[in-house]
C-alpha cells in the first residue's frame, strides 16, 4: 500500500508540474518539424545526415524538456520556479485551459494533416501508373531513353559513376528486343545541360525517359540513388525511387530499377531474356566507371581518342577480369585504331580478335561482341561474307545498338540499301557524329547537297570538334570545284585531328588547283609517318604536282617505276595497268589489265568500283590501238551500262564521271560530243588541268581551238580561286578583330 501511495504521491505531482501536458506538447510540435524537413530535404538539398541529425536533437531534447517541466512553470509573470508546497487550484496557471486545449488540436490538426499528405502523395505516386494505365494500354511504349543521372557532388569521380551506372542501365535494357533504347552517345549529349523532358523526348525519337541522380557520402560509404521514369507524350511520372543502400550494392539498386521499368512499360520477358538481365557482367564499380569513360572518348572518332579509349577499356578488365561489354569495347577500339590512329593492322586485328574471344566466351549473347565480330571481319577483303553474318547477328541480339546498322550498312553495295541502314542507324543515335556523317555522304552520293548540309548542322550541333563534319563539307564543296572552300574545311578537320587523312585530302586539292608549293608542302605533311597502303597515292601526287611544275621528264620517270607489279595483288594491277596505259605502252597495259579482271572476280570491295571503270576505259583504248575492236567495243558497251545505272539510279554524276564519258565518246569517235560533255565536266567541279593535258585518249583534242578556249578558261578559274584563298587565309591570320 506505501508503494502504490507513492506512486500515486508521483502521479499527482507530474500532474500538478504539468509534465504529462508538456510531454504531450514536446511531441505533437516536433513530430510536424520532422515532417516538414522529411518533405523538404529533397528540394533544399539537404545533406544525406540532416534528417538523422533532426531525430537526435528530438529524442535528446525529450527528457530535457521534461526535466524542465518539472522544475519551472510559465506564468502571465514569466517563468517561475515550481512550488513544492503550493496548491495547485491556488497557482497561476501557465495560459488558460481553453488556450491550451486549442493549441494541442491545432498541433494535432496540422500533425495529421502533414502524414496524410505524405501518404497520400506516396499513394498517388505509387497508383499514377494505374490511373494512367488506359493510356498505356491504347499505345504500345516501344522506346525508352536513360539520361545520364546527375551526381549531388562536385567531385568528378561521382560524376564518372553516376555515367557508367546510366551506361550499364542503359546497356541493361538494350538486352530487351522489344524495347528501342536511344544510344548513349545520343542520351548524353543532354549531360549538364538545362532541359526540357518532353523536348528531349522528341528529339530522340522515344516514348519514355529514365533520369535520375545519385549522392554518394564517402564517410559512411552510403549511396542514395534516385529514379523516375517519365512518359513524353503526357509528362507525367510513371514512377520514382529513392534507394539508400552500401556504395557496394549499387548493383543490386540496378536490378530494381530495372525491374521497375519492366513492370510499367509492361514489357514481357522471354526467358532468355530475364536471364540476359539478371546476369551482371561487372561486380566492381571501379570497372564501371572506367568502361563508362572510355565509351565516351570511343564515340568521339578521332586517333587521340580512340587511343584513350582502349586504354580506360584495358583498365576496366584490368579491374574486372569477367567484364564482358568492356572486352568488347576494347575490340571495338582496337580494330577502329587501324583507321583513325594508325595502328598496325596485323597486330591491332590479332588483338582485337583475342578481346572479342573472351568477350563471347564470357557472354555468347552479347551483341557489341558480335558486332565487334563484324567490325573485324570487315577490314579482310576476304571475310566479306563472315562481316555480314556477324552484324545481322549482333542487331538481332542488340537491336538498338546502331553503329552494328551502321557498320552493315557500309559493307552493302547497293546505295539504297546503304543508306537504308546508315539512316536507321541516325535514327537511333541522332546525336552520334559518325553516324550522321554516313547518312549525309551518302546524301551527298546521291546529289542532295542541301540535304548533306542539314545534316552538317546537326553533327556539328551535337559535337563542334568532330572533325569528320568538316571533312564532310570539304567533299560538298570539292564535288562542286569549289577547290579553296575545301582546302579551308579540309585544315579544320587536320586541326581538329584528323591528321592523317585531311593532310592527304589538302595535298590532293593543291594539286587540282595547281598550287605547287602548297602541294609539295602537304605531300611531305601526309607522307609523315604515313602507313603502307598511303605510299602508292602519294606517289601519284608527288606525280601530278611535278606535272603541274613542268618537271614532265621527272614524273614519267616515277610512272616508270610504277609500270612495275611488286606484290601481286588488285589494286597493285590496277595501278600498273594505269601507269603503263599513261605511258603509252599499250600491249602492258593489256596483260595487266586481265591479271587485274582475273583477280576481281571474287572481290566484294565497292571501293574499287570507280578504279576499275576507268581501268576498263583505258583497257577499251589500248584493244583500240592493238586494233582488238572487238574487245574495245566490249569494254566500252560495259562502262556505258554502268554509266546508264548511275543515271537510272537518281544518284548524282559528278564531274569524275562526265570526265570519264569523254573519254568514251573520244574513243568511239565522237571528238565533238567528247568537248561538248569535257565542258560540262569541267562546268560540274572538274579541275584537273594536267590531267587533261597528258591524257592519252584526249591528245587529238589539243589542237582544237575550242578545246584551248576550255582549258585556259579552267586555269583562269583556278588562278582567280589561289588568290582568293590566299586572301583568306591571310585575312584569318592577320585579322585582329
Amino acid at each position: 500500500m506505501a508503494t502504490s501511495s507513492k506512486f500515486q504521491n508521483l502521479v499527482e505531482e507530474l500532474k500538478r508540474r504539468r509534465v504529462f501536458r508538456v510531454a504531450t506538447l514536446y511531441v505533437v510540435a516536433m513530430w510536424p518539424i520532422i515532417q516538414i524537413a522529411d518533405i523538404l530535404s529533397p528540394a533544399l538539398d539537404l545533406p544525406d545526415n540532416a534528417m538523422r541529425s533532426l531525430l537526435m536533437v528530438f529524442i535528446v531534447g525529450f527528457p530535457i524538456a521534461i526535466v524542465l517541466a518539472w522544475l519551472f512553470n510559465l506564468t502571465p509573470k514569466g517563468l517561475v520556479k515550481t512550488g513544492d508546497n503550493v496548491n495547485p487550484e491556488a497557482e497561476q496557471r501557465m495560459i488558460s485551459k481553453h488556450a491550451e486545449v486549442l493549441i494541442v488540436i491545432g498541433l494535432l490538426i496540422v500533425a495529421i494533416s502533414l502524414f496524410l499528405f505524405q501518404s497520400g502523395s506516396s499513394i498517388s505516386s505509387q497508383q499514377e501508373p494505374s490511373n494512367l494505365s488506359a493510356v498505356l494500354d491504347s499505345r504500345q511504349i516501344e522506346s525508352i531513353a536513360v539520361l545520364p543521372f546527375v551526381p549531388f557532388s562536385e567531385n568528378k569521380q561521382d560524376e564518372y559513376f553516376a555515367d557508367g551506372l546510366s551506361e550499364e542501365l542503359l546497356n541493361v535494357l538494350a538486352k530487351i528486343k522489344t524495347l528501342r533504347v536511344a544510344a548513349r552517345t545520343s542520351s548524353f549529349a543532354y549531360k549538364g545541360v538545362s532541359r526540357n523532358i518532353q523536348k528531349v523526348g522528341r528529339e530522340l525519337g522515344v516514348d519514355v525517359i529514365l533520369e535520375g541522380s545519385v549522392r554518394r557520402n564517402d564517410v559512411n560509404n552510403t549511396i542514395r540513388v534516385t529514379a523516375q521514369l517519365i512518359d513524353i507524350a503526357s509528362g507525367s511520372h510513371l514512377w520514382s525511387e529513392t534507394y539508400d543502400r552500401q556504395f557496394n550494392d549499387i548493383f543490386k539498386i540496378q536490378d530494381e530499377i530495372t525491374a521497375a521499368v519492366v513492370s510499367e512499360l509492361k514489357i514481357t520477358l522471354l526467358g532468355e531474356e530475364q536471364k540476359q538481365l539478371l546476369a551482371h557482367e561487372t561486380a566492381t564499380p571501379e570497372a564501371m566507371v572506367a568502361h563508362s569513360m572510355g565509351r565516351s572518348e570511343l564515340a568521339k572518332r578521332t586517333g587521340p581518342a580512340i587511343i584513350q579509349a582502349s586504354k580506360y577499356f584495358e583498365q576496366a578488365v584490368s579491374s574486372d577480369p569477367w567484364y564482358a561489354t568492356a572486352y568488347a569495347s576494347l575490340a571495338e577500339s582496337y580494330i577502329l585504331s587501324i583507321d583513325y590512329a594508325d595502328m598496325p593492322k596485323e597486330e591491332y586485328k590479332k588483338k582485337a580478335q583475342q578481346a572479342v574471344n573472351k568477350a563471347l566466351e564470357l557472354d555468347s549473347n552479347l551483341g557489341l561482341a558480335w558486332a565487334a565480330q563484324g567490325l573485324i571481319y570487315f577490314s579482310s577483303e576476304d571475310k566479306i561474307k563472315e562481316a555480314n553474318e556477324a552484324l545481322e547477328k549482333a542487331i538481332e541480339l542488340n537491336p538498338s545498338y546502331a553503329m552494328a546498322y551502321m557498320w552493315y550498312g557500309s559493307l552493302q553495295k547497293d546505295l539504297d540499301k546503304r543508306t537504308k541502314y546508315h539512316q536507321k542507324a541516325f535514327q537511333l543515335d541522332p546525336k552520334s557524329p559518325v553516324a550522321g556523317y554516313n547518312v549525309a555522304s551518302n546524301m551527298l552520293e546521291l546529289g542532295q547537297e542541301k540535304e548533306a548540309m542539314e545534316v552538317f548542322s546537326k553533327i556539328v550541333e551535337a559535337d563542334p570538334f568532330y572533325p569528320g563534319a568538316y571533312m564532310l563539307v570539304g567533299e560538298i564543296s570539292r564535288s562542286s570545284g569549289r577547290l579553296d572552300q575545301a582546302i579551308l574545311q579540309f585544315k579544320k578537320s587536320y586541326e581538329l585531328g584528323e591528321a592523317r587523312k585531311s593532310a592527304f585530302q589538302i595535298a590532293n586539292l593543291y594539286t587540282d588547283l595547281g598550287d605547287k608549293n602548297n602541294a609539295r608542302t602537304w605531300i611531305d605533311i601526309a607522307a609523315k609517318d604515313a602507313p603502307e597502303y598511303y605510299k602508292t597515292q602519294l606517289k601519284w601526287l608527288e606525280i601530278a604536282s611535278l606535272l603541274i611544275d613542268d618537271k614532265r621528264d621527272e614524273a614519267y620517270a616515277m610512272l616508270t617505276d610504277l609500270k612495275k607489279v611488286g606484290k601481286p595483288s588488285l589494286k597493285g594491277y590496277l595501278q600498273s595497268t594505269i601507269a603503263n596505259y599513261l605511258l603509252e605502252d599499250f600491249p602492258e597495259t593489256i596483260r595487266l589489265y586481265e591479271k587485274a579482271m582475273e583477280l576481281n572476280k571474287d572481290s566484294g570491295k565497292k571501293h574499287m568500283a570507280h578504279d576499275i571503270l576507268d581501268v576498263h576505259v583505258y583497257a577499251a583504248y589500248a584493244y583500240q590501238q592493238l586494233e582488238m575492236i572487238e574487245q574495245s567495243q566490249k569494254l566500252i558497251d560495259l562502262v556505258n551500262s554502268e554509266q546508264d545505272k548511275i543515271k537510272e539510279s537518281g544518284k548524282q554524276i559528278s564531274s569524275y564521271a562526265w570526265y570519264r564519258k569523254s573519254l568514251v565518246q573520244m574513243i568511239e569517235g565522237e571528238q565533238k560530243m567528247s568537248l561538248i560533255t569535257l565542258q560540262r565536266a569541267i562546268d560540274e567541279g572538274w579541275s584537273q588541268v594536267f590531267r587533261i593535258r597528258e591524257e592519252p585518249i584526249l591528245k587529238n583534242l589539243k589542237i582544237d581551238p575550242n578545246y584551248q578556249a576550255m582549258v585556259a578558261g579552267l586555269e583562269a578559274k583556278l588562278n582567280l580561286m589561289r588568290e582568293q584563298l590566299a586572301f583568306e587565309e591571310s585575312f584569318t591570320t592577320h585579322w585582329k578583330g
